[in-house]
């Protein structure tokens, strides 16, 4: 038997032991909870800045709902600014316009929200309503010989000349929106070059063969391109005209039946006027010339049209919304009906200033012929060498508008406090 004080020592030590291990427990207990509660404390840190960043990012698309709106009513796009942002309940946003074409409209917004911010940028095109929103556009079909060419220019920031700075081999050209396009199929031959859209139509194919080369879309049109019908303005005239040397036509309203300019002759139309002819001829080496001062001339031909080699047809100011010429020719086979078909002559190193409207023809440019404007036809056939220089200005001086910007594409960019 051990004595009493032996046996309280081993009762004390036994306490003592007890209460290192449960102080050794709750201090394991202590920082057990400690980092429990810092953990949830990370996560709920990190949840309300998730939280926050989605406000932002929904802030972010109401914000380009409006910018939009905007852009659709007059506007630039742009609201508020990074120094004084909107505000939105709890959050700050801004949204940034730029225009990197004149159709094209790029929108970043950002938005913050206490400690959390998001940034998305879309891109929108603004849709073009215009009749003449084409270089060369043929309703059946549109065809490019080899070397053919077309791009385009604006005449009313100067000359196609002075803006012709570009160059691709040995080839020089202005600006990019030279368009061509069809209801039908689009066929680009061998090293012809369209700096621009070859838009073909909705069910048919754009072929670009070989080293043919095409800067913009191939892609199918949404929908076709109706060609307005085309009627004589007024009745035609009974007396015939031939030049030998020179010859005017006075302003206003002028009614003849045939027209033939000789070699070298030199035909003037004064401004504003309408002229209409039953047949129309400009022989090697003629000019016919429009005083478009006062106002713009329409030329109309019922039948038959030829432009000899080395012509010319231009307003002396060389605007080409000044000069309409407009073809009721048919020169197209329908085996249906028996008729005598009409003669349309486009012949090579000729030049024309102006559009060129013939719904129901054929129309074959030939080679080194050169257009500053635009051609709409039954159906285009553009010969090697020809070049066509879509003038810019024509969709919209000639009655076309701006419609509303459509979005192309959207993404979300990296926010930046």
């Amino acid at each position: 038997m051990q004595p009493r004080h032996t046996m309280n020592r081993m009762a004390y030590s036994r306490r003592g032991g007890a209460l290192v291990m449960t102080a050794v427990s709750l201090t394991s207990l202590s920082v057990l909870s400690l980092s429990l509660l810092s953990v949830m404390m990370a996560g709920s840190t990190e949840q309300r800045i998730q939280r926050e960043k989605l406000r932002a990012e929904y802030t972010c698309e109401a914000a380009l709902q409006r910018a939009v709106v905007a852009l659709n009513t007059g506007g630039t796009g742009a609201l508020g600014s990074a120094q004084i942002p909107q505000v939105w309940g709890d959050a700050r946003y801004w949204v940034t316009s730029a225009a990197p074409s004149a159709n094209v409209r790029t929108l970043i917004a950002t938005a913050e929200e206490d400690r959390a911010g998001a940034s998305v940028e879309l891109t929108l095109q603004r849709q073009l309503n215009a009749l003449w929103r084409y270089g060369a556009f043929g309703e059946a079909s549109m065809h490019m010989d080899s070397n053919a060419r077309l791009d385009s220019y604006n005449s009313a920031l100067g000359t196609w000349n002075s803006q012709a700075e570009n160059n691709s081999g040995s080839m020089t050209y202005a600006l990019s929106n030279g368009d061509i396009g069809s209801n039908g199929h689009v066929l680009m031959e061998q090293n012809s070059k369209v700096w621009g859209d070859a838009t073909c139509g909705v069910n048919s194919t754009t072929t670009v063969m070989g080293n043919a080369v095409c800067s913009g879309s191939t892609s199918p049109a949404a929908s076709p391109l109706a060609l307005p019908p085309l009627a004589l303005p007024f009745a035609l005239g009974t007396t015939s005209i031939n030049v030998t040397g020179s010859f005017t036509i006075t302003a206003g309203n002028n009614a003849y039946a045939d027209f033939v300019g000789r070699a070298n002759s030199v035909t003037t139309i004064v401004g504003p006027a309408t002229v209409v002819f039953r047949n129309f001829q400009l022989r090697s080496g003629a000019q016919l010339r429009c005083d478009t001062t006062a106002g713009p001339v329409k030329i109309f031909v019922q039948d038959n049209f030829v432009l000899n080699s080395n012509t010319s047809i231009h307003p002396l100011n060389q605007l080409p919304k000044d000069l309409e010429v407009n073809l009721l020719s048919n020169n197209i086979v329908n085996p249906a009906v028996v008729v005598a078909l009409d003669t349309v002559d486009f012949d090579s190193n000729a030049k024309l200033y102006g559009t060129l409207y013939a719904p129901n023809a054929h129309v074959e440019i030939d080679s080194n012929f050169e257009v500053f404007g635009a051609i709409m036809a039954k159906s285009v056939d553009l010969d090697s060498n020809c070049s066509i220089h879509y003038d810019e200005d024509l969709a919209l001086s000639k009655g076309g508008s701006w419609g509303d910007y459509t979005v192309v594409c959207w993404r979300a960019l990296p926010y930046q406090h």
